[in-house]
């Protein structure tokens, strides 16, 4: 009689270990889940929320009603973020669950090993992802203003490429100089007298006059000037 007592009790206690790990399990996933919800990302990037594990040794009695989640403190998403879980059942029960967050973005990176001096093009440009934590305002997510750039410097592949590594216009590199006022533009070709990226002011000068003037870098090749 003894040894069946105790039969019965192990069969009844496997199934509810179980339902205790596979609380735990769905306590992780509906953390993740609610915290990639509330991160604002554009489609482009890699988004994770990673949940810590629920210690199955809190022995948490799955929750009869849905769980309340909230962000802890402010509210807002941050690298390392903590959110708190309510069962709201009576008697219920309540924890923080630490999320670690990691986003992705696509950024132009090197294809292949570039030289310096090296013109970038489709073949030597492909797109990369780097945590947004590390993203720099000079890099660009669009690799056709780049293709015609030239390298400043050796790139490692998949290394992503900033505008202090290329020229986009050149020193000594003949140019396109666009004058503009109002709807009205005039052309004409002229000198680079110094390296320049996009949006960089530099000193072109004008071939056929021979004026020097300054000029902002909108494109490989060309500058404009306001008149």
């Amino acid at each position: 009689m003894i040894r069946l007592i105790k039969l019965i009790y192990l069969a009844l206690l496997v199934p509810i270990m179980a339902n205790a790990g596979d609380t735990e399990t769905d306590i992780q996933q509906q953390v993740s889940d609610y915290v990639l919800s509330q991160i604002q990302a554009e489609p482009s990037d890699k988004v994770e929320a990673i949940a810590n594990t629920v210690d199955q040794r809190l022995n948490l009695a799955p929750c009869q009603q849905p769980l309340v989640l909230n962000i802890k403190g402010s509210g807002e998403i941050h690298r390392n973020t903590t959110v708190d879980v309510t069962c709201p059942d009576t008697p219920g029960w309540h924890l923080f669950v630490p999320v670690k967050i990691r986003i992705q973005k696509p950024v132009v990176a090197a294809a292949t090993p570039i030289a310096k001096g090296t013109v970038l093009s489709a073949d030597n440009l492909t797109v990369a992802y780097i945590d947004s934590f590390l993203l720099n305002g000079d890099m660009t997510t669009d690799m056709t203003i780049l293709i015609g750039a030239r390298s400043k410097r050796e790139l490692k592949t998949n290394q992503p490429i900033r505008q202090d590594q290329i020229c986009v216009v050149c020193r000594d590199d003949t140019v396109e100089i666009i004058a503009e006022k109002g709807g009205m533009q005039i052309k004409t070709s002229g000198r680079a007298l110094q390296d320049g990226s996009l949006h960089d002011t530099i000193r072109v000068q004008n071939i056929r006059s021979q004026r020097i003037i300054s000029a902002v870098v909108s494109a490989v090749g060309q500058v404009k000037v306001e008149m």
